[in-house]
């Protein structure tokens, strides 16, 4: 079958163009577009015999720069290795299922999406010159007219690559060889002071600004719907328009948009390409180093807070490394609404980062904490300046304070007291905007296991909670009120809204229950403890 009988126009002029090509380089290029158009197809290369590998030669379609740059397969390796070996076609319908498949360009070809690839052999009589593509990004079934038809193509460019050889121009692989080589230089020289500006940029918006000056023009980043984060350069005077858009894979839909007056060559092309692979490698190395950094603090600081440190000595060199500073002085707070409207990380890291620079603010247990590095301030000056925030702020919130820690076995107490404490207080049993354990009387009952608290409140007031909940009386709420009024019994009766002989009456049910007298301070203190203990086991059970 001839290529002029399948399509005898573009065919045609292909084989014009083919004829006319005066390197090797050329002429593999047009093969590839020729490819493309032929059987329609995204995407086609031709690769080169270089000793026992086949290297890029030419591409169509290639969205990778590294795709172009690093492809590089072994003869008798992969798909294509074995076409070079047996130089005959092969053909993958599914290549994401393929066992034939090499690593390294695994990678390289699942992100470029291809999914199919037909290969064929370019010969030219006994000789292998090389391997031409054909590729789908989607499951493709190849047909033999097709494979047939690739075939023609890589028999014609074999020819005329045969011709430029013969006719005393420089070897094929010879000047292949060169001319990827001072591509390669190019790339290079490209990549080391691209990459050396890049290493100085923390923030890849701020990076906007080397790529913009590198490639000469404006360039904007934007996001997936097309709204502008930030742009960079200058335009010249003319005519300008997009000459490149391209988004960033795995960057969450972010865009780089290159606008310039002048229409780009093939190797100005290259080089805007270039530039923009190394910007989403720095994109992609910044997210990565900030998800590090947020698995590692999650890491440490859950077992900071918890009390599983393994080593102390290994954890104190860990979090030293990262440069926080966890030393004598320390403590943690907890926020929360008593509108009971989520308190986020980023709000309380906002709020705190005026007062307390150096704070490290997480989420646990469904809310928003903060470890306060050595400040240097009495704690009493640190709850004040806390309180005074807050008031500025205008937010509704109540922060739990914790005991200031000593040494890192102190944090886990300094976090389950300022856990309490703010549910205590977000459930309104406490006034105040930052509240302690120790105002709340539950200072030591923090760490306790629930079910210790469970029990102990069981064992005091078990009696009276039965009947509260049986026969639906006001027992506890009235041994409370008693107690916190200092057994005033006309306090009392005024707080609970109830007359002073019903008060007087409940006290002395409550006596008998649960076998206490109200004027022994044993067992006052007994049933205080008991109380801030149910409070306490409530509260976190809610939580």
């Amino acid at each position: 079958m001839s290529l002029d009988l399948l399509s005898p126009p573009s065919s045609a002029q292909y084989l014009r163009w083919l004829l006319a090509a005066k390197d090797p380089t050329q002429a593999l290029q047009l093969a590839a577009d020729h490819v493309a158009v032929l059987l329609d197809c995204p995407v086609s290369w031709a690769g080169l015999v270089e000793g026992d590998y086949l290297v890029m030669g030419a591409h169509h379609g290639v969205a990778s720069t590294e795709m172009a740059a690093a492809w590089r397969l072994k003869i008798g390796e992969g798909i294509g290795g074995r076409v070079a070996l047996e130089r005959r076609p092969q053909m993958s319908r599914d290549y994401r299922h393929d066992s034939r498949r090499v690593p390294l360009l695994k990678r390289l070809i699942d992100n470029e999406g291809i999914q199919a690839t037909l290969i064929v052999p370019i010969l030219v009589a006994d000789s292998l010159l090389g391997v031409l593509y054909a590729a789908h990004r989607h499951p493709y079934p190849w047909t033999d007219a097709e494979v047939e038809v690739l075939e023609e193509i890589a028999h014609d460019l074999g020819v005329r690559l045969h011709q430029l050889d013969v006719d005393g121009r420089r070897g094929l692989l010879a000047a292949a060889a060169e001319q990827r080589a001072e591509r390669a230089t190019r790339e290079q020289r490209a990549c080391a002071e691209l990459a050396n500006g890049f290493a100085i940029h923390t923030d890849p918006v701020g990076s906007l600004d080397l790529l913009a000056r590198e490639l000469g023009g404006r360039v904007e980043l934007r996001q997936g719907d097309g709204t502008l984060v930030r742009a960079a350069g200058d335009l010249r005077q003319g005519n300008a328009r997009v000459i490149r858009r391209t988004e960033l894979p795995d960057c969450g839909g972010l865009t780089v948009v290159v606008i310039d007056t002048r229409d780009p060559d093939e190797q100005r092309q290259a080089f805007v390409d270039l530039c923009i692979g190394l910007f989403r490698l720095q994109v992609l190395r910044v997210g990565e180093r900030e998800r590090t950094a947020e698995r590692l603090n999650g890491e440490l600081f859950d077992g900071l807070l918890s009390g599983r440190l393994g080593d102390p000595d290994e954890f104190r060199a860990r979090i030293s490394m990262m440069g926080i500073d966890l030393g004598a002085g320390s403590l943690v707070l907890v926020a929360g609404s008593r509108d009971h409207d989520p308190v986020g990380r980023a709000e309380l890291d906002s709020l705190l980062r005026p007062v307390f620079p150096g704070a490290i603010t997480l989420e646990r247990a469904g809310r928003a904490v903060a470890v306060l590095p050595p400040t240097g301030r009495p704690a009493a000056r640190v709850r004040a300046q806390l309180a005074d925030a807050l008031a500025r702020s205008r937010r509704g919130w109540t922060i739990g304070l914790g005991r200031t820690c000593a040494d890192l076995l102190d944090f886990s107490t300094s976090y389950d007291e300022a856990r309490a404490a703010c549910e205590l207080a977000v459930r309104g049993q406490a006034a105040g905007s930052v509240v302690t354990a120790h105002e709340l009387g539950i200072l030591g009952m923090a760490s306790l296991p629930a079910a210790h608290l469970r029990t102990t409140v069981r064992d005091v007031l078990g009696p009276l909670l039965d009947l509260d909940e049986r026969r639906g009386t006001d027992f506890l709420p009235t041994l409370r009120a008693y107690l916190a009024h200092d057994r005033h019994l006309p306090d009392t009766a005024a707080s609970l809204h109830v007359h002073y002989n019903t008060v007087r009456n409940r006290i002395a049910r409550i006596e008998e229950v649960l076998g206490v007298d109200m004027r022994d301070v044993d067992h006052r203190f007994r049933l205080e403890t008991a109380l801030r203990m149910h409070a306490l086991s409530a509260a976190l059970t809610r939580a």
